[in-house]
């Protein structure tokens, strides 16, 4: 597993990187827990899935996110071009399947989709790890996802409430 202070510190340089209203340290904790949950840092390919990168964001998701809202706000997609050090080329390339690559592959690239996914919510962002479990749930994970909001609280304590100690 990664350093996991290490990997709070680059999710808050990237974040700020893109936009300090994408960096909030509620953002910052919930897109740290994502990644534990979602991979333990350990795991950039889903095992019998399409999902990619630590964060596990879908190919088609990252497409969502670009082709239904960074498409519309370009100083934020250059932005993300820049921070993630992908040619604008291929955030605004309507090819999904550039995203399979990228994310797993990319770290910048995986936590600027996280982010945008959270970011594209209407509600406002748990404090708390039971806050954050079940936002994760609703949506980033979903209904149709298998993850458990009950795992997601052990995962966390486990792997970064343990790992303050």
């Amino acid at each position: 597993m990664i350093d996991i202070p290490q990997m709070r510190a680059h999710i808050g340089s990237i974040l700020a990187d893109i936009g300090t209203k994408y960096a909030h340290e509620s953002a910052i904790d919930l897109v740290l827990t994502t990644g534990i949950v979602e991979s333990r840092y350990r795991y950039i390919r889903q095992i019998r899935g399409p999902a990619r990168g630590f964060w596990q964001v879908e190919p088609k998701t990252a497409h969502d996110n670009v082709v239904s809202y960074l498409k519309y706000r370009v100083p934020l997609i250059r932005k993300c071009a820049e921070v993630s050090h992908i040619p604008l080329s291929d955030w605004v390339s309507s090819d999904v399947d550039k995203w399979d690559e990228i994310l797993e592959t990319n770290i910048a690239a995986g936590i600027i989709h996280c982010r945008m996914k959270y970011w594209r919510v209407p509600r406002r962002l748990p404090k708390t790890t039971r806050g954050m479990a079940s936002y994760w749930k609703k949506w980033y994970n979903t209904d149709k996802g298998a993850g458990k909001k009950e795992h997601f609280i052990e995962a966390v304590t486990k792997y970064l409430i343990d790992d303050e100690d």
